[in-house]
Formats: C-alpha cells, sequence, structure tokens
C-alpha cells in the first residue's frame, strides 16, 4: 500500500482541546521558544548569588529553608544599586548582588512580619520616586529608602497636642535674659523683653507680644501642631490646646516694678512646651493658632493661622510672641490631612498620588493622597465601589492614563475627568484573586490569572477608545481546571523582555503552594509549560514567587524541601536566576554540629523535557491508519541522544521508538561531525572551531504502528535539543470503521 509523507508541520505551542491546530503541542515542559524558531530546551537555575560551602546557625537555617513570601527587584541612582527585596519567614529583607560574604550583602528591613496565609497576597512594596512603600494590610505600613533608612508611611495616629504653660499675669520681675520669639526674632537682653522663669512680658508700647494690654482685657488663644515628613506632606491637625488669661487692675496689683513704667499695660509671650517629636521622617513642625478669641469662646468655627516652623524633630519648648497682624495664612482644614488605616492591602502609585485599597476592614475603598504628597490623605478623596457587586478590591494597578482596579468578580477604572476622577467598570463579571499575576507586558497589555484561565486588559480611555478584557487561555483549560482556586493568592507572576515571555505560577491539585507554571511567548502568541505537569507530585517545581531585574533576567524565590532523615534540601536556597545552565538548582547536603549547619552543594540534573504533539487523526478517525516514521526537523547539539515515545488513541502508555543522535548521519564519528567530548571530558581531535555552528538536522524514528485512529508522539529529553518542524510518513486505509453498537441494540 503506498505510504503518504504528510507536510512538515511547524511545532507550535500547547493546545489542549480536543481540535487543536494541526500543528500544535499536546504538551510542552520546560522548552522555551526559541528567538531563531523552534522549541529549545536550554534553560534551568543556579543561584543569583552563589555560595557553595556555608556555615549557618540555627535562625539561619530556618530562615533559608523557610518558603520565599515575596521578592522584588528595585533599582535606583540610573541603575548603580540594584536591590533584591524578599521575605522569609517574617523577615523582609535584601540582598546586594556585589562580591563579598553573603553576610555583608544582606540586610533586615523588617522583621517578625505577619505570615500570609494562603488566601492572602501577602507584602506589596510601591516605589515612588526616591522611596518605596511597603504595605500587607497587617503591619505598619512602611517607607523605605533603599540602603538601611526605613520610617513609617502616612500618619496612623492622631498628632500630639503642644503643652501650653500658664501665663503669670501677676510677675513683673524683669531679669534679663535673652529669647527667641517663634519667626525667629531675639527678643534681646533688654529691661523690656526678658524671661524670668516661665513669664515673658512686653510693653504695650512694643511691637511683639500677644493679649490685650489694657487692664481688665481678657486674652484667649488656641493652637495646634502637624508635622511634616521628608515628602512633604502634613500631618492631620493635632487636637487644639489653649491657654487665656485676665490683666489684673491696678488696683488689684501688687507693688510695680519701677521698671514699668506704663503701669500695669502689657503684652505676653506664650511657651509652649512639650512638643512631641514627629515619627521617623518627620523634618520639621508647624505651628498654627488662633487669633486672640477675647471672649474664650471654643469650637470648630475657630480660624487658625500659620504662626512658624520648626525646622527640626527634636525641639521641644517654643514662645510665640508674634502679634495678631502677622498672621494671615489661613492653617489648613481638619479635613485636609486625615488619619489612614494600616489595613489597605493594595497600593499604587498613579497621577502624582498614592492610592492604597482594601482590606478586612475596608474592602471596597479606594483612598488616595494629594498629588506630590504621597503621605497626605484629605477627608474626602476616596471611592467605595461597594455600591457596585463585584466583591472585594485585590488590586491597584496603573495602566497608562487609567488605574485598573481589580477585584474578586469585576474589574474597574479610575480615569481623570474635567471634574476630577470618576470610577467606572469595564467588565462586571471577570475579576481576580491571583493580585500576584498581575503584569504589564509591554505592547500586548496587563495580564492576569483567575480561576478561569488567563486574561489580556488591553486599550485606553482616550480619545473614544474603550478597554477591553479578553481570554488568552482557551488552549490550556485543561490545565486550568487543575488550579487550586482557593490558594490562587498564591500565584506569582513576572515579564522578561530578555525572554519574551510572561511567567506564572500557581497552585494545582489540591496544593497549597505554587507547583505549575504557565509561560505566553510574546513573540508567537503561544503557551508552554513549566515543571512537571504530570500527577507526580515529588517532580513538581516549588517556585513561590517571580521577578524580574533590569537586565530581564527571571528571578526565582522558592520553597525549598528539607528532607530531614536523608539531611538535604531541595531544589536550592535563596534566590535563583533562570540561566543557560543545564541544571534545576542545586541539592545541599547538610550536617549539624553545636548548634552549626554545614552544608555542600551539588546541580540537580535537568530532566523531564518533554514537547508531545496533540492527537492526530489526519482528517478522519473513523478510517484506521499506519504510522511509519516520524522525523523531526531540530538543531544539532553535539552528541546527546534524544528519544521519542509515541501512544495511540488516546493511551498513556507511551512506547519508545529509541534514541537518535541530533546530528546529520553521514557525518556521525567524522572529521566534520559536531564535536563531542570524549570519555576524558576533552575535546575530541576534530574541528573544536565549529562548536557554536548548529545545523539544521533531520532526525527519523522508525515507529510501524499498528492500526490506529489516533496518533501522538513526544520527545523526552535531559539532553539539549530544539525542535523546529516534523512530519510523519503514514500508510491511511480506505475503509471507514463503523459505529460502536452497544451490546443488544437493534
Amino acid at each position: 500500500m503506498q505510504s503518504t509523507t504528510n507536510p512538515d508541520q511547524i511545532a507550535g505551542g500547547v493546545d489542549q482541546r480536543y481540535f487543536p491546530a494541526a500543528n500544535a503541542a499536546l504538551d510542552i515542559q520546560n522548552f522555551r521558544y526559541s528567538p531563531d524558531g523552534g522549541w529549545r530546551n536550554d534553560r534551568g537555575w543556579e543561584p543569583l548569588i552563589a555560595d557553595q560551602d556555608l556555615t549557618l546557625t540555627d535562625d539561619e537555617f530556618a530562615s533559608i529553608i523557610a518558603p520565599c513570601r515575596f521578592l522584588q527587584t528595585w533599582t535606583r541612582h540610573g541603575g548603580s544599586e540594584e536591590y533584591y527585596v524578599q521575605e522569609r519567614g517574617g523577615e523582609l529583607f535584601y540582598e546586594f548582588g556585589n562580591k563579598g560574604t553573603a553576610t555583608t550583602r544582606k540586610h533586615t528591613i523588617a522583621t517578625d512580619r505577619h505570615l500570609p496565609r494562603s488566601d492572602e497576597p501577602g507584602t506589596q512594596m510601591i516605589p515612588y520616586g526616591r522611596f518605596a512603600m511597603i504595605l500587607n494590610g497587617h503591619d505598619e505600613m512602611l517607607k523605605w529608602w533603599g540602603r538601611d533608612l526605613v520610617e513609617p508611611f502616612g500618619f496612623t495616629s492622631q498628632t500630639q497636642a503642644p503643652y501650653i504653660v500658664d501665663v503669670q499675669n501677676d510677675y513683673y520681675i524683669f531679669a534679663g535674659l535673652s529669647a527667641t520669639n517663634l519667626n525667629g526674632t531675639s527678643l534681646g537682653d533688654s529691661e523690656n523683653n526678658s524671661l524670668n522663669g516661665i513669664a515673658l512680658q512686653f510693653f504695650a508700647s512694643d511691637y511683639l507680644g500677644l493679649g490685650d494690654p489694657d487692664q481688665g482685657s481678657v486674652n484667649f488663644y488656641s493652637y495646634f501642631v502637624t508635622y511634616i515628613t521628608n515628602t512633604g506632606s502634613e500631618s492631620p491637625r493635632s487636637g487644639p490646646a489653649s491657654v487665656s488669661w485676665q490683666l489684673l487692675t491696678e488696683a488689684g496689683s501688687p507693688a510695680l516694678n519701677p521698671l514699668t513704667v506704663q503701669g500695669n499695660a502689657r503684652k505676653y509671650g506664650v511657651l509652649l512646651s512639650g512638643l512631641e517629636p514627629g515619627p521617623n521622617g518627620t523634618v520639621a513642625r508647624r505651628i498654627y493658632r488662633t487669633k486672640n478669641k477675647r471672649d474664650g469662646m471654643t469650637g470648630a468655627g475657630d480660624v487658625y493661622y500659620f504662626v512658624s516652623q520648626i525646622n527640626d524633630n527634636t525641639t521641644t519648648t517654643v514662645i510665640d510672641a508674634v502679634p495678631d497682624n502677622e498672621l494671615v495664612n489661613e492653617a489648613p482644614s481638619a479635613s485636609d490631612s486625615v488619619t489612614i488605616s494600616s489595613s489597605y492591602k493594595y497600593g499604587a502609585t498613579w497621577n502624582g498620588s498614592t492610592w492604597l485599597a482594601g482590606g478586612d476592614v475596608l474592602p471596597t475603598r479606594i483612598i488616595y493622597s494629594k498629588q506630590g504628597l504621597p503621605e497626605q490623605f484629605t477627608a474626602f478623596d476616596y471611592f467605595d465601589v461597594g455600591v457596585r457587586e463585584g466583591g472585594a478590591i485585590t488590586a491597584l494597578f496603573p495602566y497608562y492614563d487609567v488605574l485598573l482596579v481589580f477585584r474578586e468578580k469585576s474589574i474597574e477604572a479610575v480615569f481623570t475627568g474635567t471634574s476630577g476622577y470618576t470610577c467606572t467598570t469595564i467588565n462586571q463579571t471577570i475579576g481576580t484573586v491571583a493580585t500576584g499575576s498581575i503584569v504589564l507586558v509591554p505592547g500586548v497589555g496587563v495580564m492576569f490569572m483567575n480561576k478561569d484561565g488567563f486574561y489580556l486588559v488591553t486599550g485606553g480611555l482616550r480619545g473614544g477608545a474603550s478597554l477591553e478584557v479578553t481570554h488568552v487561555s482557551t488552549g490550556i483549560t485543561k490545565e486550568m481546571t487543575r488550579v487550586n482556586v482557593n490558594a490562587l493568592c498564591r500565584a506569582s507572576a513576572t515579564y522578561s523582555d530578555r525572554e519574551n515571555e510572561y511567567w506564572c505560577n500557581y497552585p494545582v491539585d489540591g496544593n497549597t503552594e505554587n507547583t505549575h507554571g504557565a509561560v505566553y511567548n510574546t513573540i508567537t502568541n503561544q503557551w508552554a509549560f513549566r515543571g512537571d505537569t504530570s500527577d507526580n507530585v515529588e517532580n513538581e517545581w516549588p517556585i513561590s514567587r517571580l521577578a524580574t531585574d533590569s537586565s530581564g533576567w527571571i528571578l526565582l524565590g522558592l520553597n525549598p524541601a528539607n528532607d530531614v532523615v536523608n539531611e538535604s534540601l531541595y531544589p536550592g536556597i535563596g534566590i535563583q536566576v533562570w540561566s543557560a545552565r543545564n541544571a534545576l538548582g542545586d541539592t545541599f547536603s547538610y550536617s549539624y554540629n553545636q548548634g552549626i549547619y554545614t552544608l555542600t552543594s551539588f546541580p540537580n540534573p535537568l530532566t523531564n523535557c518533554i514537547w508531545q504533539s496533540a492527537w492526530d487523526d489526519y482528517g478522519d478517525d473513523s478510517v484506521k491508519k499506519r504510522i511509519l516514521t516520524v522525523e523531526l526537523e531540530t538543531l544539532t547539539e553535539g552528541d546527546n541522544g534524544v528519544e521519542l515515545q509515541w501512544a495511540q488513541d488516546y493511551s498513556t502508555d507511551f512506547k519508545s521508538a529509541g534514541v537518535v543522535k541530533p546530528q546529520i548521519g553521514d557525518y556521525i564519528g567524522s572529521i566534520t561531525s559536531d564535536p563531542t567530548y570524549d570519555t576524558g571530558s576533552n575535546l575530541a581531535t576534530w574541528d573544536s572551531s565549529k562548536w557554536q555552528d548548529h545545523k539544521v538536522t533531520r532526525m527519523r524514528w522508525d515507529v510501524n504502528t499498528g492500526l490506529v485512529s489516533h496518533f501522538s508522539f513526544r520527545i523526552i529529553t535531559s539532553n539539549v535539543v530544539q525542535v523546529i518542524r516534523y512530519q510523519t510518513n503514514i500508510i491511511v486505509g480506505t475503509v471507514k470503521t463503523p459505529n460502536t453498537r452497544m451490546p443488544g441494540a437493534n
């Protein structure tokens, strides 16, 4: 019977549907799409900061085996500083990539932090200019300036009111002591402007001094204080503090001092004591005061004015002698700056402001700071999306001219309009709880994962455009059915322009830790998998967090497996980098003696690299056929063999078709063969200058199946190979297979 050779098929990406594209793959494990065409398995991982031999204390050992719960890079000063920020076991820290010992690279930012559950997103770090805000909805929000400068972010408690010393209106002795007025003017060493104890008196004719100088007059002033932080933000008002006095009539006064030629007519300086320093990061404090209220009445209607600013965070005592006619600038209103809660779990910087949202206390509220003042939030600058269905807020994400607001079951967008900000719904049925999966893919859009797969937000709201949400993972729907939706908060993703990949790791099959990875290639718009997609838990990849550095290298935060029986750790410790190393990290063996762990590492071999074709019926599954050969066009890669396996009619029982070397058969063993290593691990004698000269090579496996309806093959290897395209040679029958009939059917 005449055999038929099918046309060459370009090896495609994963499509798990029953009727995929002709060249699609049913499974791709640990192959990446190479920019020069085809799928190549030349990636593994290695430590970002290599430590081959380590000695660790008990606490240090406990830290390195704790799962990585946060990983992000931050570049400052034009790339001269790059921080690898991590969180393990409640310790938030960063490492430098510079040379030196591990202890000199690691710097702790905060300790005893909340350990996120599987349904919590955990820590987020949001850069804003020269600092980064760090929050998790439980611990105090932090403001980190790089290096070891860490301060609290925002104003989460009320500003302390000052203590005002009573004016001693019956004290007349001038001691000739000098003082300084709040406006910086020296009060001098004169008989008219002097201190004695806490009483500062002025003649009625003096410019400085508070109060009406007439005998019997009533004087009443109220004050409040605010803090100014190193971001220029101003704290909420303190509570008011007041002082009052009434000048005695001359008849009721004791003997007058001979220097007091104007009798009892005088003004006073007011001593503010107990000025509490502000939180770390406070650079100044501002004093506000009413003008003389005289009648002594206080209330919300009091008008306050700026008096002066103390440009430090240490001074505790000042004197106010600024007359009322110098008070011209009204104080900010009580609503101009308010305290905020540390319960907000999600943050972003957009349009010059800091945005905070969600959390256990206010799950549907969004607040935003004043533009250019990232820590100053007003009382009325907020949205509450709880008036619309969609569930709790799960992320804030800037996307060009809009701020995307992700909720459990919907997506909204904040944009600027003619009258301020507007928040509108862009999709009422699609949302996500996988906060860590939301990543901007340049030139593509914002990609994210939810329980149904992966989605893409594209478009904008300018010039009549609209935002659209598109499902982009129909080809891997079968894989998505395995996702543990109750632990989807653990999902983590990143994008690398070096690899042209969006890579997301997520938990499957009831696991609460990430075990599988899906990769979207932006060149081909195709999917592949990372890790072992079978049901074998032992071979799954424990990558808990993903990030990308400024050079496009993908970084991996691991959840190391500690085998206490065999005293070993797998598959590495510390941050790993996705690289051309042909190994999956390292296994560390360790020993313990007198409180010290001694570790030694060796590489884990690259395993389970699979490219499997989709099930093919060659146009008609009712016609039986025999598959004679499978031919792959690959790029040569030394002398390492590649095994091909095949199966029929959706069977999971794969049979081996043997191992073939990825070289042109006519030249194997000749002087024109690709260079290989001999048994002594030295280069063979033929031309080693051709080591990098890959050749397109056709590799053939004889299969010779019986009669089948559907056929699939896979290459499974730990040796490096690049699959470009394939074809099969078959014999097709002419008789259709009748439909199966149930016993007893008519």
